[in-house]
């Protein structure tokens, strides 16, 4: 969900946007729900498959946004000499007070109405961080 909205909003942007899960199995095809609420969005995810994170990627990207504390802990633990690159996304949500700052939660498995709540996190956080850049 984040990289397809990401993509949506930087699209007039020279800006490359890509995804990888810390604990993701290559090749799996984005749920049912998190279509659904993409869809909502204009954003067709459809074709999105899931990937590993690998030092590569951490090596190559500008910046790396994860979305929880326990992510950054993980990258930065084994990519020691990544760590400036390594920001929590929701360091751009004006929404502090909700229980769950600074962690975007991954809903898999919840009902939809929690893919949107996640949704709303990720669109707030994005349209602050793309203001930035």
């Amino acid at each position: 969900m984040a990289e397809g909205l990401m993509k949506k909003m930087v699209a007039d942007r020279d800006i490359e946007v890509s995804s990888a899960g810390t604990g993701a199995l290559s090749g799996v095809p984005a749920s049912p729900e998190a279509i659904e609420v993409m869809q909502e969005e204009g954003v067709d995810i459809t074709a999105h498959t899931s990937r590993h994170l690998d030092g590569f990627l951490i090596e190559e990207a500008d910046q790396v946004l994860v979305m929880t504390e326990s992510h950054f802990s993980y990258i930065i633990s084994w990519f020691k000499s990544m760590k400036q690159k390594v920001r929590l996304l929701r360091e751009f949500d004006h929404v502090k007070n909700d229980g769950l700052y600074p962690n975007i939660p991954d809903p898999i498995g919840a009902p939809v109405e929690e893919y949107r709540r996640v949704k709303e996190m990720l669109k707030r956080s994005i349209t602050e961080l793309e203001r930035r850049i």
